[in-house]
């Protein structure tokens, strides 16, 4: 099945977070652009195989499906996360979080179109 992509505001925010952390830090937007690559790759991903991946540990905490595909760069050490879950033929990307971050709080997890 092909499924359409919707990526909600947050999880736009989260991205651009991420990299200016890559840029920040290392110094070196060489990282932030493989990054950015691998994630791009994971995106393209869940246009077929969303409905394949795992339930993230956020699941238990509300009343819908919440899903996760992981995901790193390919010298990368950690795993990302994307966030999702699925309505009908779209994968809705609520977040994507780096290594460490704590579980998304249940009222962070919503199910809506994201705008």
């Amino acid at each position: 099945m092909n499924f359409r992509i919707k990526v909600f505001r947050t999880a736009v925010r989260e991205v651009d977070e991420i990299l200016d952390w890559f840029i920040r830090r290392q110094k070196a937007p060489a990282g932030a652009e493989a990054w950015y690559r691998a994630y791009n790759a994971a995106m393209a991903k869940l246009r077929t195989i969303a409905d394949r991946q795992s339930l993230a540990p956020e699941d238990e905490l509300v009343d819908f499906d919440v899903r996760q595909l992981l995901f790193k760069t390919r010298r990368g050490k950690r795993f990302y996360r994307i966030v999702f879950t699925i309505v009908d033929d779209q994968v809705r990307v609520m977040h994507v979080r780096g290594p460490g971050q704590d579980l998304i709080p249940p009222e962070r997890l919503i199910p809506g179109d994201g705008t």
